[in-house]
């Protein structure tokens, strides 16, 4: 009796450059991220002084713009594939509003 071998093609996994495995922290790292926003939001509403203000918007600004660069350029294309093409097209067009509104309060 002779069995048939069948040759599965190895299933895609997900890779990074630097370990060729996902980087569990690097999500973390972006899910601390969003936290510390939020919450630098939430302090931003509580705060009546101008001056204090506007420091703390320049924090979440650049903050903002290091966390969508990260995201757009490393994460993002890695995922392209793996995740539903609509998740990232919708992130994308988030970032695109979040960057004109920097932009225009700044």
């Amino acid at each position: 009796m002779v069995a048939a071998a069948k040759s599965k093609a190895p299933a895609k996994s997900r890779r990074t450059r630097r370990t060729g495995r996902r980087d569990p922290l690097a999500i973390t790292l972006l899910k601390k991220d969003h936290r510390q926003v939020e919450s630098w939001f939430d302090e931003y509403e509580q705060l009546e002084d101008d001056g204090e203000k506007l420091v703390l918007f320049n924090k979440i600004a650049l903050a903002l713009k290091v966390h969508t660069q990260i995201e757009e350029e490393i994460f993002y294309p890695e995922e392209r594939g793996e995740i539903e093409d609509d998740m990232l097209d919708e992130a994308y067009v988030e970032h695109d509003g979040a960057k004109k509104l920097i932009a225009e309060i700044e």
